[in-house]
């Protein structure tokens, strides 16, 4: 029951099908049920209000595709699949066939992909929904909110509309600019270096405007300071890609301001990834934003269920199962791209290998074997269990409760010190110590340090992915070193069992068919 002990997120139940319909044209927000509640009158029901958006990065609903499970829907597993599915870090094998995975792992997705539509409709929902509450919040002073209060939902707010607005530039790279103010039907499409301006200026002006609690101060699974600075230092890491124009100075500058409240690494990096892992989550703790899971008060088919259950195999030893605690839920469907065991197994006792390999095959050579020799090797990053693998989150709740307790880590502190050697190296004139932050990655891990001259731009990618393999950051980095398109394959890419370049219009995704006629298309699609 740790999440009820902070705050309930979501306690207000989502109605997104009245959010971005399939519909074109349709970006208005609109109850849909004549009996609905639609005036708020107690501090209790603005909260609720107020808390339901971010229910939108946890619960299933939306506009979900005939043949999709509602689970496949949430905001964590469309975007995890968007960001790992499509790089070399985990497949899909042929034994899942629900629509729009062979397209995506084989890197031929068009369109028509459900997990685009998916991912895109819960991003515009999203902005919307935060647009909407910013349009009408100051009636809550009205009903007992105090001044602080209201300034306080509207400042989060504003960093979840970003937050969403800074997938949309990743992978969509166009969309609409949705803010509080009335714009009438459509709001105004921008491209991406539109986007990328107006959500860098909106984010700049909530972190001045002082209402952010910085995450020591701030309530459990909420944004604070330090995350709005985190959104803000990923998108000026990224600025040469989303804007035409690198910007290492201003994501260095952002980086430096987290550290003043969040500069400390957890002792053990498996911590961070079991059921217990919200004792790392926020208060000046690594994980500075996570999505929080609840097995027994939260239940969802997608989240870290996902990345359990979903790439547990019921093969493996009974010793194994216990020490993850799947119960019984092993669904037998995601697995390892080789180029990732290979990573890493570079360096010898590396303490973030969290790999079953039993007798599986290393490499994808039969991607419908789910058996004990089939293609590729499991990923047990993530565990039902806790840091002592007996761990009883739930009192005396059974363990083989199918719901995954591990919240979703965003965004980490290690990641920042990551990003502080590449902008040093890249030629970011204000950081001095990017180096010594890289060897402190290492040095968690149990690795030797590598002098100034090792630590190359290739050597940092090599490290991002051996410290945030399966986190939903590896398709954005292989774009920015520029290795995504050309310059390095991995297994299927392209479709092919040795992999092969890909056209370059990949970058982005397609817009979804269903919003092409408000939103365009972009080109190669």
């Amino acid at each position: 029951m740790k999440f009820f002990k902070y705050i309930a997120l979501g306690s207000m139940a989502l109605s997104l099908g009245a959010g971005v319909s399939s519909c074109t044209g349709d970006l208005d927000v609109e109850p849909d049920d004549p009996n609905k509640q639609t005036t708020l009158t107690t501090p209790q029901e603005w909260y609720g209000y107020f808390q339901s958006l971010y229910g939108n990065l946890l619960y299933e609903g939306g506009l979900t595709p005939a043949g999709v499970d509602g689970g496949a829907g949430t905001w964590m597993r469309c975007h995890w699949n968007l960001q790992e599915i499509t790089a070399d870090e985990a497949i899909i094998l042929n034994t899942w066939n629900d629509p729009g995975y062979a397209d995506l792992k084989y890197n031929t997705w068009m369109s028509d992909n459900t997990w685009e539509f998916m991912a895109y409709q819960r991003e515009a929902t999203s902005i919307k929904l935060c647009s909407e509450f910013l349009s009408k919040v100051d009636g809550a002073k009205a009903a007992g909110v105090s001044d602080e209060m209201v300034e306080q939902m509207k400042a989060e707010a504003r960093v979840l509309r970003a937050y969403c607005y800074y997938y949309m530039i990743d992978l969509f790279g166009r969309g609409p600019w949705i803010t509080d103010e009335p714009v009438g039907a459509e709001a105004p499409v921008y491209d991406r270096k539109q986007l990328f301006e107006a959500v860098t200026a909106e984010l700049t002006d909530v972190i001045n405007n002082g209402a952010l609690l910085d995450s020591k101060n701030q309530s459990y699974g909420r944004l604070s300071k330090q995350a709005a600075e985190m959104i803000l230092a990923k998108l000026y890491l990224n600025a040469e890609v989303y804007a035409g124009e690198a910007m290492y100075d201003k994501c260095a500058q952002w980086c430096q301001e987290i550290m003043k409240d969040t500069n400390v690494l957890a002792d053990e990096y498996k911590y961070l990834f079991c059921a217990t892992n919200d004792r790392y989550v926020g208060k000046g703790k690594e994980i500075i934003f996570a999505i929080p899971q609840d097995g027994t008060h939260m239940q969802t088919y997608g989240g870290t269920t996902y990345l359990t259950a979903g790439a547990y195999f019921g093969v493996v030893p009974d010793e194994l199962k216990q020490e993850l605690g799947a119960g019984g839920q092993e669904w037998g469907g995601l697995k390892m791209r080789p180029e990732l065991v290979d990573r890493l197994a570079t360096y010898p006792g590396d303490k973030r290998n969290l790999i079953y390999a039993g007798e599986f095959s290393k490499e994808l050579l039969d991607l419908a074997d789910n058996t004990a020799t089939g293609s590729g090797y499991m990923c047990i990053k993530y565990k039902y269990t806790g840091e002592d693998n007996y761990y009883n989150v739930g009192g005396d709740r059974d363990r083989a409760n199918v719901f995954c307790d591990t919240d979703y880590p965003v965004f980490r502190l290690a990641d920042v010190y990551l990003m502080l050697a590449e902008c040093q190296k890249r030629g970011a004139s204000n950081v001095t110590n990017g180096v010594e932050l890289f060897n402190k990655v290492r040095e968690r891990a149990g690795l030797a340090q590598l002098n100034a001259s090792e630590v190359t731009l290739d050597e940092i990618l090599n490290e991002r992915q051996r410290e945030l393999y399966w986190e939903g950051h590896r398709r954005s980095d292989l774009i920015r070193f520029g290795k995504y398109t050309t310059g390095y394959n991995w297994s299927w890419k392209g479709g092919v069992p040795e992999g092969r370049d890909i056209d370059s219009h990949r970058t982005v995704f397609a817009i979804p068919y269903q919003y092409v006629g408000t939103i365009g298309q972009n080109t190669g699609y």
